[in-house]
């Protein structure tokens, strides 16, 4: 067959092309064909994320139908089948028993009418905790009944009963008063941000701060608004002229979600509607954040809590000017209506979609007529009374700060119960593998798991620098249904058998290219960090972590994957797992030799994702390590999270169980290196050495001193690089000549002052069995007396033995390798050796001795624990001493 010549000629520039391509890829991969335009990538990838979380969503409906399996049988066999659910939802909230007194609870006269008085309720429920509210009682005689009304978010008692400046009262409420029943007005908190404390948390209004105190001690928002109309039922159900059998429950908008789950937990309530709330939430993530509640789509839809109402009246109502979608709502019903169906009372199931709004008024109709409530008899006329607004506001800010006092109590009280609860100090160090994996047990259960078994990598690379000492890759990988992960891949040149890696991770808003310096300008606080692993060896993936901003990106999916049951940071685990994955197939990657090194969000990610990630064997949390309960909770400066926009902080019943010290102790026996800078503004030195101090303790108990380590350093936020190469060095290359230099140098004078005195520490490489003592870079100005250095098996000790050098054994102005030498002394591959370095005479700047060490990738070295040029000598060839 004849081939034309321009078809020949397409399909060699095709074959030319996919040459040049193949050329262009990692062996063994796939071509990248994804650009990143303008953060494209990381877009994406958020996007991925989302849509995952949100299908686990919509799974969830599946298995809370198949969950949900109750006993139709008879209402007693029913309610027996239902039971542990209603329980469930009882600890989901957060609600406790209360300690309370309803006989201690006060009633204030507010004011008195024709047909109706008004009192100010005030109900104990915990030590220094009550609900409150205003109670309207018709002058009828015997017991009638009584409705309770739980208005939006935005309204309190004294608005909705207009009661306060030039409002009136609704005919709703003098509707009720008028057919005998009593009213019942809870008040709540306010999705408002008139309170000085909203100020100081960066104007989040009151229910987010409360959520946010509480969330992290195992408290929610919407369970201290249950706790507190359980409450009232329980007081109302008490007084003498009110019939304990005829309880309704009226709510709208928020006020309909506590009365949903009121009406879910208190069979007691006869009658409920709801309006403006009952729906899917599927997209919970775009409702207000204060309704977070842990795990909640995998046993709660609106159905399941309204299964717990049947076969009680229930009233659901949707305006035609609604938020809530019509086919969600509908949706919701019919799922509903299954439970209802099952006990032959469809009827007392209603939808109503045809109001004009969603306002009291037809609710309070409809549980007025569930209650079968007689039409009125004689007109009620209200007080004529106005609360004033300061009263009301009081009232209002006194309601806001016993629930935050309540709360920071919880809050003090949390290290003691998470210390009771694992006990590691406590306990003989032999039985912490049992407590181990206790916690880990705990902690597997908060994240969740993404999985990712027998899911093929599908790695696709793409060539993108050729450097003097490495080649970079820009790589795709596949995670889980739906969800890449993106990265940067440097390999060293000359590779010889198989080279240690390390995944370096950026934190909020970074790429894996300011780690990399993949087509970088400008330098960041990572110091291209990345960059400097691969020139020292060090085969480097970073990936791209979609911690990124905008915030809603990120809170997104904290909320929906929360819904579903997880921690976000179940999918960063699950793609730190593929990366490894990815690195173990590498033919040029020892795949034992893998560490963990992040920044910032990174080092969030390092301790957070890596006790779930056992295959990262040495891990560098940097810019992150702090005390974790005053990070979230603090209100006394700006760096607490407490008044950032970030949800992903704020985890179920966190401070009970894990802060960083839990996290870490975890990790053991793996090595972890923890960088800080004095300066940095990401935390406090009081918090970093208030966690270091727990961690130490926990670290000498299990006996972990030499695998526990804190690199403190004089910087800001940022990548200082040196003791935590050293940390990698030693873990992941034990069989190379310990020590370090570079190129630049930076110097430090030591002269006979005891604050220049240098002190750190010295490993031993594998193989070695005889300690011979230390080279340094050195010079001499002037003449100063010799140098003496004294080597330790602890800090402050020279047990190990003194070396002394001569001053003329350092050349002036001319730096050079000096050698201080001790006789041999037996030690053990890994062991550390503490050293002290001291001028017995001279002072700076005529008579003294310049010491020199690797520039820092940021920050400064930290005064004497000045990190110098060193190498360790031993028995060993490979560790002569070097020549310049």
């Amino acid at each position: 067959m004849e081939i034309r010549r321009p078809v020949l000629f397409l399909m060699a520039v095709f074959l030319l092309s996919a040459a040049l391509s193949a050329a262009e890829q990692l062996p063994g991969t796939a071509p990248l064909t994804v650009r990143d335009d303008a953060g494209s990538i990381a877009s994406a990838q958020v996007e991925q994320v989302i849509g995952y979380f949100r299908r686990r969503i919509e799974g969830a409906e599946r298995l809370r139908d198949e969950r949900w399996q109750p006993d139709f049988a008879s209402p007693e066999a029913y309610e027996r089948s239902v039971m542990p659910h209603r329980m469930n939802c009882r600890k989901m909230l957060g609600l406790v028993e209360g300690k309370g007194r309803i006989a201690d609870a006060k009633s204030e006269p507010v004011a008195a009418g024709y047909g109706c008085r008004i009192e100010r309720i005030t109900i104990p429920i915990l030590t220094g905790l009550s609900a409150r509210g205003l109670l309207l009682v018709p002058d009828t005689s015997g017991r009638h009944p009584v409705v309770i009304i739980c208005p939006d978010a935005t309204i309190w008692p004294e608005q909705l009963a207009g009661l306060g400046g030039d409002a009136k009262p609704p005919l709703w409420l003098s509707d009720l008063l008028g057919r005998g029943a009593s009213v019942y007005l809870p008040q709540s908190i306010e999705r408002l941000h008139d309170h000085p404390y909203c100020k100081t948390t960066n104007n989040k209004d009151r229910r987010m701060i409360l959520y946010r105190l509480g969330y992290c001690v195992g408290r929610t928002m919407p369970g201290l608004d249950v706790q507190d109309v359980l409450a009232a039922v329980d007081y109302l159900a008490g007084r003498s002229e009110v019939d304990p059998e005829r309880v309704g429950l009226v709510g709208i908008g928020q006020g309909g979600m506590t009365a949903l789950f009121i009406a879910a937990l208190d069979r007691r309530i006869r009658a409920t509607a709801v309006a403006g709330y009952f729906e899917t939430h599927d997209r919970c993530s775009d409702e207000p954040v204060d309704r977070r509640l842990p795990g909640r789509l995998l046993e709660f839809g609106d159905a399941e809590l309204a299964a717990l109402v049947a076969p009680r009246a229930l009233s659901i109502i949707r305006s035609s000017r609604s938020t809530i979608s019509q086919q969600d709502m509908t949706h919701e019903v019919r799922r509903a209506a299954r439970f209802y169906g099952g006990l032959k009372a469809t009827d007392r199931l209603a939808l109503r979609s045809d109001v004009a709004k969603e306002d009291v008024t037809t609710a309070a109709a409809l549980v007025a007529d569930a209650l079968a409530l007689p039409e009125p008899r004689s007109a009620v006329t209200l007080p004529e009374v106005s609360i004033p607004q300061d009263r009301a506001r009081a009232v209002r800010d006194e309601h806001f700060e016993e629930r935050m006092k309540y709360l920071r109590q919880l809050i003090d009280g949390s290290e003691a119960k998470r210390v009771k609860r694992w006990r590691i100090v406590e306990r003989p160090a032999s039985e912490f593998k049992e407590i181990k994996a206790d916690m880990l047990a705990d902690y597997r259960k908060l994240v969740g798991e993404v999985p990712t078994e027998g899911r093929s990598l599908r790695p696709r690379t793409e060539l993108a620098l050729t450097a003097d000492k490495y080649k970079a890759y820009r790589v795709m990988l596949d995670v889980a249904e739906g969800v890449e992960l993106y990265g940067n891949l440097l390999v060293p040149k000359g590779i010889e058998g198989r080279a240690p890696a390390v995944i370096a991770q950026h934190g909020l808003s970074g790429t894996p290219e300011m780690v990399t310096g993949l087509g970088q300008t400008k330098d960041t606080v990572y110091h291209e960090f990345g960059r400097a692993l691969a020139e020292s060896g060090y085969v480097v993936f970073a990936p791209l972590l979609v911690h990124r901003n905008p915030v809603k990106g990120l809170n997104d999916q904290v909320r929906l994957a929360d819904a579903a049951g997880m921690m976000r940071v179940a999918m960063p685990v699950a793609k730190t797992q593929r990366a490894i994955d990815f690195l173990q197939t590498l033919p040029f990657v020892d795949a034992e030799r893998i560490g963990y090194y992040g920044l910032s969000y990174g080092g969030y990610s390092a301790l957070w994702i890596t006790p779930l990630v056992d295959r990262a064997k040495v891990i560098i949390p940097s810019g992150h390590f702090n005390d974790w309960r005053s990070k979230i909770t603090a209100d006394y400066t700006g760096t607490s999270y407490l008044r950032h926009p970030h949800e992903d902080f704020y985890n179920w019943d966190v401070l009970h169980r894990f802060t960083h010290v839990e996290l870490i102790a975890m990790m053991a026996r793996r090595p972890v290196c923890i960088e800080f800078g004095q300066r940095d503004g990401i935390t406090t030195p009081e918090w970093t050495a208030y966690a270091w101090k727990q961690l130490v303790a926990v670290r000498d108990h299990l006996g972990l001193t030499d695998r526990i380590e804190l690199a403190h350093y004089d910087g800001t936020h940022e990548i200082h690089g040196v003791l935590a190469l050293d940390f990698l060095n030693r873990f992941l290359r034990p069989e190379r000549t310990a020590g370090r230099d570079g190129d630049p140098l930076v110097e430090y004078v030591l002269d006979d002052r005891d604050e220049t005195r240098i002190t750190g520490q010295l490993w031993i490489p594998s193989g070695a069995k005889q300690f011979r003592g230390m080279a340094i870079r050195l010079s001499r100005v002037g003449k100063p007396g010799p140098l003496e250095i004294r080597f330790g098996t602890t800090s402050g000790k020279q047990d190990i033995g003194v070396a002394t050098l001569p001053a003329d054994a350092a050349p002036p102005s001319q730096r050079t390798w000096c050698p201080l030498q001790i006789g041999p002394q037996a030690i053990r591959p890994g062991q550390l050796i503490y050293f002290e370095i001291a001028c017995a005479k001279g002072s700076a700047p005529a008579n003294n001795y310049i010491v020199y060490g690797p520039r820092p990738l940021g920050g400064k070295h930290w005064g004497s624990r000045f990190e110098l040029s060193y190498r360790v000598l031993t028995d060993r060839p490979e560790d002569a001493l070097p020549s310049d």
